[in-house]
């Protein structure tokens, strides 16, 4: 007897876990229901959030959808979008002040490097003019060299010359 009990209630188990099944098949709304039934389309967040309130409810799918707008769902899901959405405008606002910061920075350090380049190009420009100048000179000082020595070795010459005929 106590065999056809136990027999009785797991069947009357395994029929209820059908049941549950079966109703939570039933239950399940899919996004497309949700949108043909009541105009509005969530996005995926918002439907899971949805479909959350729905599953925590007694009613059906149509009952729900009817009463979710009445109850100013839609309405709700447009205030917190246009909350996010400046959210979002201040998080993009922040971000392009920061851009700003930056590229201000960066443009007064590059300009910086700029002028110091400039500046170094010009003093090696100059000392670089000097030294042209210089080596003219040097140059110059040479050709003067080679010249006060070749004449005098002609002089040298004409004295030995001169020398030789005396002696």
């Amino acid at each position: 007897m106590q065999s056809s009990f136990l027999d009785e209630l797991m069947s009357q188990i395994v029929a209820r876990g059908n049941l549950e099944k079966k109703f939570e098949e039933i239950k399940n709304m899919m996004l497309s229901e949700f949108i043909e039934k009541t105009g509005f389309e969530p996005t995926s967040e918002e439907y899971r959030e949805i479909e959350e309130e729905y599953m925590g409810t007694e009613i059906d799918k149509d009952m729900f959808c009817r009463q979710w707008k009445k109850n100013g769902g839609p309405v709700r899901l447009m205030r917190r979008r246009a909350r996010r959405i400046e959210e979002l405008e201040d998080i993009l606002k922040n971000k392009d002040r920061q851009y700003e910061e930056m590229d201000t920075k960066y443009c007064i350090r590059i300009n910086q490097l700029q002028d110091d380049m400039r500046s170094k190009l010009n003093e090696a420009s100059a000392a670089n003019d000097q030294y042209k100048e210089e080596l003219l000179r040097i140059n110059r000082l040479y050709q003067e060299a080679v010249e006060a020595k070749d004449e005098a070795e002609r002089k040298l010459d004409t004295v030995r010359q001169a020398f030789s005929l005396l002696i």
